[in-house]
């Protein structure tokens, strides 16, 4: 009987799932040719594989695939841009799917929105230095926020200052990820919803019919209900713990681009949600 490495048996079964699901997938086909060493299907199914692991993307690839790979075999732009396409296809096809069999036995969708600025570079360096990933003030974020001192039991409010980017999360009280984009750390998370929800309709027709839920920063905010009372904040909790995986998953990934960011993004979205409760054939 053949043994095969727990690695190599998950990263078997994402990418049986990206193929079976690929022809439902709006996507184009690969062209005719010399075959590649490995496909963009691979290469999404190496980035899911990643989040899960915690394990960087080239190392997996030089692991499972090919010890000749290169790190250009992979994070080209337009192989990024093509990868991006399949991931954000085959999230939206598992979600339509879910949200099918959900309407059809009449249950409620309850969902949570978030936000948090996930960092690009330190505050000093940024200061001193052009950083290459990103440059503009636009990625400078500051946030006024309270903490209670230990000695005196006192609130103090403080101004905090951080160069990074905002990450808006929209899950189900299943910590399943609906939706998530990127915008400059200096927007607010209100305006992040307002202009996402004026330019997906995916994301509208989610508010429109779905119960939403976000913390005191909302109020005001329509289409979202704001959680006032310890029972209302109990139902907002999951989204923390996405949030959290999506901090940790990007201090490892060691991204260059805001492509590849978005790459990143939607295969740790789709990690979180479908592989990470017992949910491989092990």
């Amino acid at each position: 009987m053949e043994i095969i490495p727990p690695y190599l048996r998950i990263y078997q079964q994402i990418l049986k799932d990206l193929e079976n699901a690929l022809p439902f997938l709006n996507v184009p086909k690969a062209k005719a040719g010399r075959k590649p060493k490995l496909t963009d299907i691979h290469i999404a199914a190496i980035f899911i594989l990643s989040y899960i692991t915690n394990t960087k993307v080239l190392t997996l690839a030089q692991l499972l695939i090919d010890p000749s790979i290169q790190s250009w075999h992979i994070f080209r732009r337009y192989r990024l841009k093509r990868v991006y396409r399949i991931l954000r296809e085959y999230k939206l096809h598992k979600l339509r799917l879910m949200i099918l069999a959900r309407l059809l036995y009449g249950k409620k969708i309850e969902l949570v929105i978030d936000g948090t600025i996930v960092d690009i570079a330190n505050v000093n360096r940024a200061r001193t230095q052009k950083i290459r990933r990103v440059r503009g003030k636009v990625w400078w974020a500051k946030r006024r926020r309270k903490i209670v001192r230990r000695d005196n039991g006192k609130v103090v409010e403080f101004e905090e200052v951080r160069y990074g980017m905002l990450m808006m999360v929209l899950c189900d009280r299943e910590g399943r990820v609906y939706d998530v984009w990127i915008t400059f750390g200096s927007v607010h998370e209100v305006r992040a919803f307002r202009e996402r929800k004026k330019r997906s309709l995916w994301f509208r027709g989610l508010v429109e019919n779905c119960v939403v839920y976000g913390d005191r920063g909302y109020r005001g905010c329509e289409g979202v209900i704001v959680c006032d009372s310890r029972e209302m904040r109990a139902k907002r909790q999951v989204v923390e713990g996405v949030i959290s995986q999506i901090k940790l998953f990007n201090a490892g990934s060691g991204w260059r681009t805001l492509t590849c960011v978005l790459v990143y993004v939607y295969a740790y979205a789709i990690g979180y949600s479908y592989y990470r409760r017992g949910e491989l054939e092990v």
